[in-house]
């Protein structure tokens, strides 16, 4: 195991022979380490964390920390990070509030430079944090979301797959999946770009278009258009569009946005 004569391990933390362990680093007790991780410098790894195999964590970055909330009193929670993710420089990811809940990093996420995760953060796999974007506790982001640089995000908001968070944007509200927001966090049209590098078929993007058009239509309660909109989506995505606007919201749907008069088909790239 190469670990740097600088860095502080203790003898209780699961660490792979395989994992690399830059100068300065602190790895505390009850950390673990899958195989194949990098760990540059002055990284540090506190708590019940679970560090996935393959992944890079760069200066600076501080996984599992007490979380940023005066009810917590120092009780056993977790903070979990898939394999293959990638932790850029002083990132922050704290772990649950709640006496053994998780904070969860999926796999192959790419979290750049001092993007933060609050307590309790649920992320699916290959989620992009743009620099200096922010999550509040309780949020949860699903498959292949892109959150853009200086994006904040209000506690307990959800994001759905494939959706892309506007940079700087304030996202108080729930982001529907395969949307593109504007700085407002309301609902700018599709995410064309992200539904074709993820390979999603031509007929599906045609169905969660339609579906678009019937969710943000004015003139009717919204009740009347989630209805509506059951009996219209045919395709997978949609059917998991419609299942994502069905589920309890502590937050509420965002809306179109103020800016987008002319419909949501979705045209800007």
């Amino acid at each position: 195991m190469p670990i740097h004569p600088t860095a502080i391990v203790h003898p209780h933390a699961d660490v792979d022979r395989s994992v690399t362990v830059g100068p300065y680093c602190v790895i505390e007790d009850h950390v673990q380490i899958g195989a194949g991780c990098r760990l540059y410098h002055n990284v540090f790894l506190t708590g019940w964390t679970q560090i996935g195999p393959d992944c890079e964590l760069h200066p600076g970055v501080i996984v599992g920390h007490a979380p940023q909330d005066v009810k917590y009193k120092g009780e056993r929670s977790y903070c979990r990070i898939g394999r293959g993710t990638v932790l850029r420089e002083y990132v922050t990811i704290h772990r649950g509030t709640v006496p053994e809940s998780a904070t969860v990093v999926g796999e192959e996420c790419f979290l750049l430079a001092g993007s933060h995760v609050g307590h309790n953060c649920a992320l699916g796999n290959r989620v992009t944090m743009i620099n200096n974007a922010l999550l509040a506790g309780h949020v949860e982001v699903c498959d292949g979301v892109t959150i853009g640089g200086a994006a904040a995000v209000h506690q307990f908001v959800r994001i759905g797959e494939l959706a892309m968070i506007a940079g700087a944007a304030r996202a108080g509200m729930d982001i529907v999946p395969y949307a593109l927001t504007d700085a407002d966090g309301r609902i700018a049209g599709l995410n064309r770009v992200g539904l074709r590098r993820a390979g999603i078929q031509r007929d599906h993007v045609t169905d969660i278009r339609n579906a678009f058009r019937i969710l943000f239509s004015t003139g009717s309660p919204l009740e009347h258009r989630i209805e509506q909109l059951a009996s219209a989506v045919q395709s997978p995505p949609g059917r998991r569009l419609l299942q994502f606007v069905k589920a309890s919201s502590k937050r509420g749907l965002a809306g179109r946005s103020r800016r987008n008069s002319s419909g949501l088909d979705g045209e800007v790239d």
